[in-house]
Parts: structure tokens; sequence; C-alpha cells
């Protein structure tokens, strides 16, 4: 049996230290939880289902740059408080940027101040071991210039390197770098005399680049409209002109809406204009034509109320937008949350009014976020009855718009809660992060939440054929038999059993630190599901082998597979059943073991 589990090429993982998801609204995962405060999270998912999070941290005696990087079940993979990308002694903050590489780095831009001028824009890249590629300092991407910075954004333009864009006085700087940090080309986004632009997003759209701007044809009491441009990976223009997103009255001042990819090289985008506050929602193709009206498509039809602060995402799947704001009556006395759902040509789905899904009442509804999935939607929001009784509650909502799970808490505990970033990780699971006051002037709080509404790591499948009757008098009743760890493998399953979604995770715990471990899988049960003696443990499964990829063990004894373990591979179809164990080198156990142990055993039902 040894043989047709060879040793391959070897994976090296991070390490892992404190902390999982928390199953408790109560009592959230702290990311950062020093003196001052910490703000403004954002959130960057990786391919294997964890995630990048970053925030400015007012610990010390400015607020400096720290990142974190944590795998799918919520471990901190670089120790609490992350690491530190920039130690700044910026007394305020301002928007920044972070992404991920094809390579899995972690991306930063953001304002420094390491004296070369009076303002600084500064990229950092970060390796998934949180090596700083390009340096303590980052890469100085703004020059020495006195001119005024403002909010930089970054991405990674595919496999053509990365971009950085900023405002820098009254037009928009974009920047494009290798791998190494070095400069590979300029382009300036200059209005015309007397107006002026502000950098609002930056999204890679596959091998291209996609800004949208904040331009006023007058100056700064001039009505505030929202432009997009494109660029190839050398900088140039893909379209003739910018093309004018909205125009049709006003954004409110200090607005800098978001937009997100369609995953076809275009991008979709919402925003609220003034005189009245009404929330709209445009479409904008890879060729630089509106899919939607001009000046977009409205999210409801009732004139009597207003429409502030919306938030969306695009299933790119099934070409869908979903849109989700604040919903408030004439005198913004009155609160309420509403959503609609948009088709590829910008026609509303749901009611003409929009589906409401908290009715106007009391209750303050602030900080709307929503992540779309192929089923739907998640949205998030918080509500309060008065200061610092915040509470950040959630629910998804189907494509028909009926709420099919939830509504539930998601940081149940009140107090003041401010920007939360939301995001959908690889393994199929929601991620949302915060600064909250429950204990102090603000800590960083994040959690998961899973496709039912549940918190916390949700198991899949059934786990069996546990350390009983091991080879080597080493039974562990709740694990697999017992390693030179002095623990028991173990085995979890996370994420989905759909082959066509692909997320599914399987994850290693307790294995041997820095040790090669072999995941693998069978039709089949050995002994009932017993298992057999096997090295100094147990083998558990029957049948044909599928040898489903090796890693090493971090030296926290952990290692991960997935997602895209199921839609390539020939080794499971919708309608089957396989078992699943880790077979693993231990070269400190007992001469009796043959220098190799497995983990318990984990069986799953797959469907479509």
């Amino acid at each position: 049996m040894p043989r047709l589990l060879p040793v391959l090429l070897l994976l090296c993982l991070g390490p892992q230290a404190s902390g999982q998801w928390s199953s408790d609204p109560a009592s959230n995962l702290a990311l950062a939880d020093g003196p001052g405060d910490q703000v403004q999270a954002k959130l960057a998912p990786t391919a294997d289902g964890g995630c990048y999070v970053s925030w400015f941290d007012g610990a010390s005696t400015g607020y400096d740059v720290r990142l974190q990087r944590l795998d799918v079940a919520g471990n901190q993979l670089w120790g609490h408080n992350g690491i530190l990308v920039a130690d700044r002694s910026l007394n305020s903050t301002q928007d920044y940027g972070l992404a991920v590489d094809l390579q899995g780095h972690a991306l930063l831009a953001y304002r420094a101040d390491h004296g070369l001028a009076l303002d600084e824009i500064v990229a950092a890249r970060v390796a998934p071991n949180g090596a700083l590629t390009w340096g303590a300092n980052g890469v100085l991407i703004s020059g020495n210039t006195s001119a005024a910075l403002a909010a930089p954004k970054i991405a990674a333009a595919g496999d053509r390197g990365i971009v950085v864009a900023w405002t820098e006085d009254v037009e928009v700087l974009v920047r494009g770098l290798n791998g190494s940090g070095n400069l590979a080309w300029t382009h300036r986004e200059t209005p015309a005399p007397g107006a002026r632009h502000g950098l609002a997003d930056l999204h890679s759209a596959g091998n291209t680049i996609m800004l949208s701007l904040v331009h006023q044809s007058a100056g700064f009491l001039s009505p505030r409209h929202l432009w997009s441009i494109q660029l190839d990976a050398t900088g140039a223009s893909l379209w003739p002109n910018p093309v004018v997103v909205f125009d049709g009255g006003s954004l409110q001042t200090g607005s800098y809406p978001s937009f997100t990819s369609d995953g076809a090289g275009g991008a979709v985008f919402a925003w609220y204009s003034v005189n009245p506050l009404q929330c709209f929602a445009q479409h904008i193709l890879s060729d630089g034509t509106e899919s939607y009206p001009h000046n977009g498509s409205p999210v409801s039809t009732n004139a009597s109320q207003l429409r502030i602060s919306p938030a969306l995402d695009h299933d790119a799947f099934g070409g869908n937008t979903y849109v989700f704001w604040e919903e408030q009556n004439a005198s913004q006395s009155l609160f309420g949350l509403s959503g609609q759902k948009f088709d590829s040509n910008g026609q509303a789905q749901w009611a003409p009014t929009g589906e409401t899904l908290i009715p106007l009442g009391t209750a303050e509804v602030r900080n709307v976020r929503t992540v779309a999935n192929s089923s739907g939607a998640f949205v998030f929001w918080t509500e309060s009855t008065g200061f610092g009784s915040d509470v950040l509650r959630g629910r998804h909502v189907d494509g028909a718009g009926v709420t099919d799970v939830g509504p539930f808490d998601v940081a149940s505990l009140p107090s003041v809660k401010s920007r939360p970033s939301a995001a959908l990780g690889n393994s199929g699971h929601a991620l949302i992060a915060w600064s909250d006051q429950r204990f102090d002037a603000g800590d960083l709080l994040i959690q998961n939440i899973n496709g039912n509404g549940s918190l916390g790591n949700s198991p899949l499948g059934s786990s069996l054929c546990f350390g009983v009757g091991c080879p080597c008098n080493n039974d562990e009743a709740a694990a697999g038999c017992t390693n030179s760890s002095g623990a028991g493998a173990t085995l979890l399953a996370l994420g989905s059993t759909s082959v066509a979604t692909d997320n599914l995770v399987l994850i290693g715990a307790q294995l041997p630190a820095n040790q090669s471990a072999l995941l693998f899988a069978g039709p089949g049960l050995l002994n009932g599901g017993a298992g057999q003696p096997f090295g100094a443990g147990l083998l558990c499964v029957s049948g044909r082998i599928w040898r489903l990829g090796a890693i090493q063990a971090s030296a926290s004894g952990e290692g991960s597979w997935g997602p895209g373990l199921l839609s390539s591979s020939s080794w499971v179809s919708p309608g089957n059943a396989r078992t699943l164990q880790v077979w693993y080198r231990d070269p400190g156990t007992s001469s009796c073991a043959g220098g190799f142990n497995t983990s318990h055993a984990v069986s799953l039902g797959f469907g479509q």
C-alpha cells in the first residue's frame, strides 16, 4: 500500500498563530486589539480559501499600516496583531488600497511620511510567508513632490504587472510596476483648465485596468460626476474618451463610489445622487458601452422616500447585479433596508420599488455591505437604537428577492461599529471585518458566515475511523492515532460538496511539524469504517485510491488542500460518496510504524 502514496513536490505553508473563526456573535475573532484604535479594515480573499486583512493601527505615534493573513479556518498565520508594513507618523487617515496578485502576494498602496516629500504614495508587496518583498519601506511611487496626494489604490493587471493610482492635486496619476517594484510606465488623466479629477476606485479587469473618477468641470463647488477609463498593461487608454457613467445631477460631496469587476473586462457601478437622494446602478462593458440606460437604472420608483449609500456586487456567472441601500423617509427620521436585482440590460428583476428587507423604523440602519454568490446575495448592516448600541446583522436573499437565510446576528454585543469590509471567500463563506469599540477606541474584528448563516467552522460530512486499536498502543479516540507531536492528526472539511462550485477545502491539523503529508480518497470503507493497521495509524479507505496532492505541514503542524479539488478531477462526480484521509511522514514514531501515520477519515457525499 505505501507505494500508492508517494511523496510529491512539497508546498510550504505559513505558520499558524492564535485564533479560529468564532461561532459566537458576542465574541468575534479579534485580529488587532492593542492600545489606541485600529481602523479601516480591508479584505482580500486568497485562492486557498483564506484571506488577507489590512488596517491602520493607532497603537503608537501614528496610524501604522498592518497586515494579517488568515487560513480558511480563521487561524492567524502571522501572529496576533499581524505584521508591520509601514511605520507612519500620520495622525489622520485616508482611503488606501489592498489587492492580491496571481502569485498570492498581498499588494498595498498608502500615504506615507518617510521625509522625502510633503506627501508620498508608497506601495508594498507582501509574500504569503509575511516577507516584505519590496523592502521594509516599500517602493516610493509618487516621487519627491509638494503636490497634494490622496487615496491611492492598487491592483494586479493579471500577469502583466501591478498598477497604482491616486489623486495628485486636480488630476489622477497612474503608474505601472513590474514584479520587482520598478516603474514601467506612467499615465496621467489631466482635466481641462479649471476642472478637476479625483480617483474613486481601481480594479483589474483581466490583463487590463479600469478606473473610476469623480469629475468636476468648474472647480470644487461644481456638480460631481462619475467617469470611467480603461488602460491596457502598458498604460495606454483602451477607450478614445472617458465613459461618462453619471452626469444627470451630482454625487454628494465626499462620495467616491466604488465599483466591482463583471468578470468579463467590464465593471458594475452603484452611487447615489443629491437633490433628491436616490440610488442608481450601471454596467459598463469592456468596450466602454453602457449596458444600462445612460445615468444608470434607478433602484426604486418610489419618489416619496430617500435612498443613500448603495452596496453592490455582481454575479459573474448569472450576469446579475445586486444592490442594497439605506432607505429613509423624506425627513430622514426613519430608516430601513431595501434591495434590487438587475439583469444584464439594467432591468429591475424585483418589485419596481425594490424588495423591503427592513421596513422604515426608528432604529438606524447603516454600513450596508453585500457579497453575491451563486444562489443570491448576502447583505450585512448595522442597526442602532442610540449612540454606541450598534449590532451587526446579516441575511441571505435568493435570486427572487426572498430571504432564505436569516436574519441572523454577526456581532451582537452593542458598541460603535464602523467601516465594515465584506468579501466572498474562495471556500464559499462570506467574510466581514470592521472596527469595534466594545472595549476601547477601536479593535479590528472579523467574522466568517457560512452559507446557512451559521458562524464559525461548520464541518462537512461524517468523521470516522478514529484512533482505536492503533498498531503502537497509540490510541487517540478523538483523532487519528497519536504521532510524535503528542496528538493524533485530524481532518476537517469546509466549504461545500458541490462539484460545480468547487470550493471544498480539507484542513489537516496536529501533524508532525514540517513533515510531508498526502491527502487521498477512496470509494469505500475498510472494516466497516474501523480501519486496519497501517504504519503507526489506521487505513480507513478501501477500493481504488486517488492521490489528491502532497504538501509540507507548517511549523505548527497544519496543512490544507483546495479549493479546486473537484471540477478538474476524475476522482469524483455528482452523486458519488467518497472517504478522505491524510497519510503523513513521522520519523519520530515508534519503530513499529515504518515512519508514517494517518489522520482519522471524513466521508462526504457530492452533488451538482
